[in-house]
């Protein structure tokens, strides 16, 4: 005689149920995790921009068919290292490939393509830089450049860069200031107590940034050229002078310190109209924060060190005896 078989309790359909629905989230999952989007746009590019979060990166990767879900996306990142090791570049796709590759490429810099490496250094001016990126990418527009960043000098960030072939030149700057915003964001708030604005402390960083080589000397000189122009004296830089002409330190003479013009601070006092470099941060920091010294002198002597004197006897002395 065939036993009855007992129906299942509520707490055995609930397991059943959860059973099914696990296998069926399991499934989606390498579902989403092997196979491409049906319509996977092969030979396409996408930009991860500075800052940008790792839903917005897989909202802009959903809406051009790169991937499914958004959801999926940000679970695969994080199980890859989490949403601080996306990476900025442009990458490229060459064929369909699945999401946990997609997740695995941006995580991991892996462009799918040799870049243009470009690194801006400490101290480069706009027209150094546009000098510098002509020299590495083929396509590149340097009078364009120098147009659209004429309101920019100071504010592209000295960093290595890899750009894309497809790169454009708004897309070369785009890179360049939004890294400058990212990082001197807390010193742009800094300012605000110091009393002086922003465009003046990156004015000031630019100069030190031309006239110094070491973190003491920054400082120290940042202390001098800011007393200068307490007591209303000139600043009487000579990194002015390379900035709109040819001169150095050690070439400028006597008839270009007297010809008129805002960047030539022996004949005008103040500040500069605008930075004459790209600082780093260092630079930007010693203008913050100065060193108080009783030295109002100071120069580079050939021997590539820094000098001081407290008065214009010694910084003759000096002269005599580190650049005569």
């Amino acid at each position: 005689m065939n036993k009855e078989t007992k129906p299942l309790s509520l707490g055995g359909k609930l397991g059943l149920a959860g059973i099914i629905v696990g296998f069926s989230c399991l499934a989606l999952i390498i579902v989403f995790a092997i196979f491409p989007p049906r319509n996977f746009p092969a030979n396409s590019f996408i930009h991860v921009d500075r800052g940008k979060s790792v839903s917005m990166v897989g909202e802009e990767l959903k809406t051009k068919g790169l991937i499914r879900s958004t959801t999926a996306f940000k679970f695969f990142v994080v199980l890859l290292g989490g949403e601080k090791r996306m990476q900025v570049g442009t990458y490229f796709f060459k064929q369909p490939s699945s999401i946990i590759n997609v997740a695995l490429k941006l995580t991991n810099r892996f462009l799918g393509f040799k870049p243009y490496r470009v690194t801006v250094t400490e101290g480069m001016s706009n027209e150094k830089i546009a000098n510098l990126l002509a020299k590495q990418i083929p396509s590149f527009d340097k009078q364009e450049f120098l147009e659209k960043t004429s309101s920019l000098e100071g504010k592209l960030f000295p960093d290595t860069y890899f750009f894309a072939p497809l790169d454009n030149v708004d897309d070369i700057i785009f890179e360049l200031n939004q890294s400058w915003e990212e990082e001197t964001k807390s010193l742009r708030s800094e300012a605000m107590f110091a009393g002086k604005s922003f465009n003046d402390i990156l004015i000031m960083a630019s100069i030190i940034e031309r006239e110094t080589k070491t973190a003491e000397d920054r400082r120290l000189v940042s202390g001098i050229l800011w007393r200068r122009i307490e007591i209303g004296m000139p600043l009487q830089v000579d990194a002015t002078f390379e900035y709109y002409t040819n001169y150095n330190t050690y070439t400028v003479t006597k008839k270009v310190m007297k010809e008129d013009s805002p960047y030539n601070t022996y004949v005008n006092k103040g500040l500069p109209p605008t930075p004459i470099a790209n600082p780093g941060l260092d630079s930007i920091e010693a203008a913050l924060k100065p060193t108080v010294s009783p030295y109002l002198y100071y120069l580079t002597g050939r021997d590539g060190k820094m000098y001081y004197a407290e008065d214009f006897a010694g910084h003759k002395k000096n002269r005599r005896l580190y650049l005569d």
